[in-house]
């Protein structure tokens, strides 16, 4: 099984202060991983998009593309370090991952 320190993060964002924030405060809790980071959805097009708005279409389409995960980004500061503090929880410790040998 992978440690959490092994998982690599996917970072879609297109907003360099966006992304320095981020990694900011991945660091301020501890994620040492190593974070990947596209600056838009066809750099990506895996596990992880990161929408300026919740629109109905971009969450389905996000679906249909095959993501695992839809999170909003919030507009409140504290509650963007909030999310990214329970993202870093959710993937890093609590999240299963498949074996590698299985992927």
């Amino acid at each position: 099984m992978k440690q959490p320190k092994d998982i690599r993060i996917l970072l879609v964002e297109d907003n360099p202060d966006d992304v320095e924030l981020t990694l900011k405060v991945f660091r301020k809790y501890n994620i040492v991983n190593q974070i990947l980071v596209a600056r838009d959805g066809e750099e990506a097009l895996k596990i992880l998009f990161n929408f300026k708005k919740r629109e109905e279409d971009d969450l389905i389409k996000s679906y249909q593309l095959g993501v695992n995960s839809y999170i909003r980004k919030p507009v409140n500061f504290d509650n963007f370090i909030e999310v990214v503090r329970q993202l870093g929880l959710y993937w890093l410790i609590l999240n299963e991952p498949l074996p590698k040998e299985k992927e």
